[in-house]
């Protein structure tokens, strides 16, 4: 829970940033905003298909060590 909590205040503090950065320049972290705008969602869904796919590798491992040991 506390885990979600952290990581919920860094995409708040990632996006408050950006938004900031593309009023004040017209740029997000160094990157021209319209492309920000095409490779963030891109980003965001490969991130939470790796997080997925991570979280039910580790399901599946535990599950196999489970099973060995009985």
């Amino acid at each position: 829970m506390v885990r979600v909590a952290i990581g919920l205040v860094l995409i708040l503090v990632i996006v408050g940033y950006s938004a900031f950065s593309v009023i004040t320049t017209g740029q997000v972290l160094g990157i021209d905003a319209r492309l920000f705008l095409v490779v963030a969602p891109i980003l965001a869904a490969v991130s939470w298909a790796a997080f997925n796919i991570g979280r039910a590798a580790v399901g599946q491992l535990q599950l196999m060590l489970k099973r060995s040991r009985a």
